[in-house]
Order: structure tokens, then C-alpha cells, then sequence
């Protein structure tokens, strides 16, 4: 995909936004019974004739699968995803997601045409802030032959290595700027979701029975975890920031039919320590095997690609104990609920992240740096 880029220099620190509009003057559909073709016909400048539901699932967003019928012969994309807060129940329950829905259509409308990321071509990007909707519309890739990232199923070294590629590349264009810079609103707090599910309570569902994640039996001490957060929080290196995908893990990816790559899910897109997209990307990905042997040279590649596509220059030892804290992350796997992932993958998850915080000595080092602020 050919993808214009824009550098610091030409926009004064900052990214233009494009020309067409994101706010939308119109209310933006908020059942499905709402996508109807005259809205279809408006979005994309062409008469839709009939819109057919293929297939609805909900999550955190909903995608809602639908073919089009062209009122005269067209070349206008026939099998999309709708992507947006669709589900009444759980907006309910959480009306602040909305704000996440209108989070990755700013992604998509502002960021990704400037980035050149593999990304699902975007037709649609729309905002109505009086509603709060956000809503893509993008390809539907499982119609093009496309596959999409199974946490029970690790991927291979090579495909790893590409993916990590992905996020250098994002990570270079935007070093060292802010969100805001790319005008992409503030993202949904991973430490407030993190510090709710490290209520007592909530720590007591998942570990009290035999059903508990399997993870380190040391890791299992509420307080110490909590503690090590705050840390990794509150001594992440800023020098490493830039504007990072946010929850970089292998069920938010797609492959194409070559093999190659790329991330979904825009949600959480904000600025951070691009070290968290890639320990999380990486350890979640391979088998603890393979991360075992091939976790330092994927991490070197890392370093190598986000030089050449244009950010600073970092060896390995430099910024290696800021990869081992990053890793803590992933502890986080063994805190989502049934509500979040299924119980299999929950499990999966845990075990390769549990395996990287005991072999990197990630709580050790965080907990070695608490002290140190403290003296």
C-alpha cells in the first residue's frame, strides 16, 4: 500500500489532518437495523441497492460483517466490516467505551494514512461526538483470504520477526511525539483497567480456586504485584517514548495471504515506552521455547529496523532492563476475566508471560528499583 509520510520538520512537530472530515454532522448509525443502504450510499459516494448482514460479533467493539448490492455495476468494495459500539447491553453497562470506538477512527483517519503500516483498507471514518459514536469501515479481510492472529496457536520465528518489523516502523515515524500530535484523543487507561483488576476482590476470583492462571507460585502475591505496576509505571524511560498500538498482542493481528503481518485493533493506540509494544508482542507471539532462543536477536532486530526507518540509534545492553521491566506487562494476561478471553487463552497467555517475568527476573529488578527511588 502506497502511503504518504509527513516528518516533523514539514508540519512543525506535528501531522496535518486530512482533508475530509472526521466529525460526522449527521448522527452515526447505532444499531445495526441502522446501516441501511441510503447511509452506505452517503459514506461512500456510491447507490447502494441492498445491505445483507453476514455475520454480527460483539466484544469491546462490535464488527458487524455485511455485503453490498450496487444499484448499477461498481467497483466498490462489496464485503466490509463496521466497526463501532453496536451493543446496547454493554454500552449500558460501560458507556465509556465509546470514547476507545471514536479513539481508532481518529487512528484511522489521521495516523494510519501517514504511516506505513500493513494496515485493512479503511473506506469510512466518522465521529459524532453528541452520541459519542465512532465507527471504520474497512475491508472485510476474512472475504480476501485473510487469517487472523490465534493466541493458542504461536507463530514461527519468522513471522514474529516481520510483526515486529510492523511496530518499528510505527514506532520511528512518530518518536519522541505525543498523541495529541497526530490528533488522537487521550486513550483508555491500561492502568486504570490493571488497578481494578488488583482489587482484592477481583484478585480473589482469579486465584483462589484450582482454576487459577498458571503462572510462577511466587507471582501470586497481590501486593508485590501491585507494588511492582506502580513501579514500572512510575519508572518507565521516557527517552523511549512515542506513539505506540497499546496492546500489541498476537489476537490483535492479521496475515495475509502471502504471510505477512499486520495489527489490529486500534484502541488503545497512545504515547508510551515502545519497549511495552514489543515485550508483549514478542513474548506473547512465540512459544516459550522459541522465545527462549530467538527473544535477544528479534529484540536487536527491533533496535536495527526502528533506526533505519528514521529513530534513534540504541544497542542492545542499553536498553535491555527496560525490556525486562516491560516484560511485567504481560502479567496482566492472568488478571482478565472470563468476560475478557476465554479461559484457554488466558491460561495460554499467562504461561508464556509468567515464563519471561521469572526468566527475566522482572519483579526482582522492579522491586530492586523501588528501593532505589526510595533511598
Amino acid at each position: 500500500m502506497a502511503i504518504a509520510t509527513f516528518t516533523a520538520s514539514e508540519t512543525n512537530g506535528t501531522i496535518p489532518r486530512l482533508k475530509k472530515q472526521l466529525e460526522s454532522s449527521d448522527p452515526l448509525p447505532l444499531t445495526t437495523d441502522e446501516l441501511t443502504p441510503a447511509w452506505f450510499s452517503k459514506i461512500l459516494g456510491k447507490r447502494v441497492e441492498q445491505v445483507s448482514i453476514v455475520n454480527t460479533i460483539h466484544g469491546t467493539a462490535s464488527k458487524i460483517l455485511v455485503k453490498l448490492t450496487y444499484e448499477n455495476s461498481s467497483d466498490g468494495p462489496t464485503a466490509l466490516c463496521v466497526k463501532g459500539g453496536f451493543n446496547p447491553t454493554i454500552l449500558a453497562l460501560h458507556p465509556s467505551l465509546f470514547h476507545v470506538y471514536r479513539l481508532e477512527a481518529e487512528f484511522y483517519h489521521n495516523l494510519g494514512p501517514i504511516v506505513d503500516l500493513r494496515l485493512p483498507p479503511a473506506h469510512y471514518c466518522g465521529t459524532h461526538t453528541e452520541s459519542g459514536q465512532g465507527i471504520v469501515v474497512l475491508s472485510d479481510l476474512n472475504a480476501d483470504g485473510y487469517t487472523f492472529g490465534d493466541p493458542l496457536q504461536p507463530w514461527p520465528v519468522s513471522r514474529v520477526r516481520s510483526g515486529v518489523e510492523q511496530l518499528a516502523i510505527l514506532h520511528a515515524k512518530t518518536w519522541g511525539h505525543k498523541a495529541e500530535d497526530f490528533h488522537l484523543g487521550a486513550a483508555f487507561s491500561l492502568r486504570d483497567v490493571i488497578t481494578s483488576l488488583m482489587l482484592p476482590s477481583e484478585w480473589e476470583k482469579r486465584f483462589s480456586d484450582g482454576e487459577k492462571p498458571p503462572v510462577a507460585d511466587y507471582l501470586v502475591d497481590r501486593e508485590r504485584i501491585f507494588a511492582a505496576f506502580q513501579t514500572l509505571w512510575n519508572t518507565s524511560d521516557s527517552k523511549m517514548n512515542c506513539v505506540v498500538h497499546g496492546d500489541a498482542h498476537i489476537g490483535n493481528t492479521f496475515v495475509t495471504p502471502a504471510g505477512e503481518p499486520g495489527f489490529l485493533d486500534w484502541q488503545g493506540v497512545h504515547a508510551g515506552s515502545a519497549i511495552h509494544d514489543v515485550a508483549y508482542f514478542i513474548i506473547g507471539s512465540l512459544s516459550i521455547e522459541d522465545r527462549r532462543k530467538n527473544e535477544v536477536e528479534l529484540f536487536e532486530y527491533y533496535l536495527d529496523i526502528l533506526h533505519k526507518k528514521g529513530g534513534p540509534r540504541f544497542e542492545k545492553d542499553e536498553i535491555w532492563d527496560e525490556y525486562r521491566k516491560h516484560t511485567f506487562h504481560g502479567f496482566a494476561w492472568a488478571l482478565a476475566s472470563s468476560l475478557m478471553q476465554s479461559q484457554e487463552i488466558v491460561h495460554t497467555m499467562s504461561a508464556r508471560h509468567s515464563a519471561a517475568i521469572v526468566d527475566h527476573k522482572s519483579l526482582e529488578l522492579l522491586e530492586a528499583l523501588a528501593v532505589q527511588k526510595s533511598e
